[in-house]
């Protein structure tokens, strides 16, 4: 199942590098993630995006986050999926960034299920059984 228009994104993508840098805050799985490494973050930190890049399918739109002390030698990088960022509401692109990041979210939760389904699916196929006579015989 393909994820993107792979076009429409390689488009939306190459206008986003137009506008680097750009603000963003960190979505929910992010702040979790950063958390998890000791960074001090919370929903109100802003980052500046210092570059992005399609990586089709597998991760869409990715965005390269400037470190949080912001020195480029010493600071801790993150390249994240578009998805998980809050955008600038400023941001000259922000209806159809946020058009995108529905579309890819939902598409995304689409295959998890097909694919739970399917696996689930193949674990029922058993072999078939003898029938039997009855009730206890």
């Amino acid at each position: 199942m393909e994820i993107d228009n792979r076009e429409e994104a390689i488009d939306l993508n190459d206008r986003l590098a137009e506008t680097v840098p750009f603000k963003v805050k960190a979505g929910k799985e992010l702040l979790k993630t950063m958390k998890d490494k000791r960074e001090r973050v919370n929903t109100d930190t802003e980052f500046n995006v210092s570059w992005v890049g399609y990586s089709g399918d597998m991760g869409g739109i990715q965005c390269s986050l400037d470190p949080l002390n912001g020195d480029p030698e010493t600071g801790e990088r993150y390249v994240v999926s578009i998805t998980h960022l809050k955008i600038d509401p400023s941001h000259p692109l922000i209806e159809e960034i946020q058009t995108y990041q529905e579309k890819r979210t939902r598409r995304l939760k689409l295959q998890d299920q097909i694919s739970f389904a399917s696996e689930f699916l193949a674990q029922g196929q058993r072999p078939s059984r003898k029938s039997s006579k009855g009730f206890g015989r």
